[in-house]
């Protein structure tokens, strides 16, 4: 009898400590995954702001040619190209960041999100481990756009790598099930993630320097506009001066600071390699250092000016 009772304990002791090893891989996943959607709502900021910052610039450019205009010295008219000033917001038409590249820019955020979804779902300890017909559609979607080369970058050979990484990344989370472990799954998963993350990148340093730029011509129009006021109004024109500064100040999409939100992007990648190095979740530095981030990071691409 008191050998049956301690294997009754001993066994008690092993389940517990399964149990509490599935906890924490839950709790771990959760946290892996509620990173990364935080950082995916960051870089829906920046895209935001890259596409704000275009119609605002297109729409000063317009109004510059338009209010520097002169008309023709025989007929007295204005040219067309000269008259058009549309005020409507719908007028926008994207050419920096269009939207086709703006939906494929989001599927990118999608597969590394849907990735971290079912990186979540294996830890389920049930059979239970599908994502669901809507994730899984769309993640076929995904992979169909990858396999066909419709992920493009400079480089003809590095837009083939990027298809391939998202192609393998889209084929885990439709099966991820094949997988047993997380661990498993995030090892097979760093590189291709990696990838994913570094094109990002890339996209968001490209950003960063066509909003300064736009910024840069807003600033020399203004100073020709006030060049001209000074010229017609003399002292008077400095009342123009300032009304400019605080015009300028209000109007201009300041260039973000992007090494934010890029090394949130390696925090991403930092945070899967822990977990493909992890046995039992457990408290995982590099998942709270990118739970932190990403949480600066959105707060920062998506507060109000």
């Amino acid at each position: 009898m008191k050998l049956s009772a301690m294997l009754v304990g001993l066994g008690s002791s092993v389940c517990i400590c399964a149990c509490t090893g599935l906890t924490q891989m839950q709790d771990t996943a959760a946290k892996f995954d509620l990173g990364v959607h935080t950082a995916s709502n960051a870089e829906l900021g920046l895209f935001n702001q890259v596409q704000a910052a275009e119609c605002a610039r297109n729409f000063y450019t317009q109004g510059f040619d338009f209010a520097t205009a002169v008309p023709d010295k025989n007929t007295g008219q204005y040219r067309l190209s000269d008259s058009i000033l549309d005020l409507r917001p719908s007028a926008c038409v994207h050419q920096e960041l269009t939207d086709p590249e703006l939906r494929m820019r989001q599927k990118l955020l999608e597969a590394i999100t849907l990735y971290a979804d079912a990186i979540q779902s294996l830890t389920n300890g049930t059979s239970e481990t599908g994502l669901g017909k809507n994730a899984t559609d769309l993640a076929g979607d995904i992979k169909t756009l990858a396999t066909q080369q419709k992920f493009t970058t400079e480089a003809q050979g590095d837009a083939a790598v990027l298809n391939t990484a998202v192609t393998t990344i889209a084929a885990m989370i439709i099966d991820h099930s094949s997988y047993k472990h997380v661990k498993d799954a995030a090892l097979a998963m760093q590189k291709p993630l990696s990838i994913v993350v570094a094109r990002l990148k890339t996209e968001n340093s490209d950003d960063a320097v066509g909003l300064e730029s736009k910024t840069d011509s807003l600033a020399n129009e203004m100073r020709s506009a006030l060049s001209a006021a000074r010229d017609k109004f003399g002292p008077a024109s400095f009342l123009d001066v300032v009304a400019a500064r605080a015009s300028f100040q209000s109007l201009i999409v300041a260039a973000p600071n992007v090494q934010t939100l890029n090394d949130t992007l390696d925090a991403i990648v930092r945070a899967n390699d822990a977990l493909g190095r992890s046995t039992d979740g457990g408290a995982i530095p590099e998942i709270a250092d990118l739970i932190s981030r990403a949480q600066q990071a959105s707060t920062l691409f998506n507060s109000s000016k």
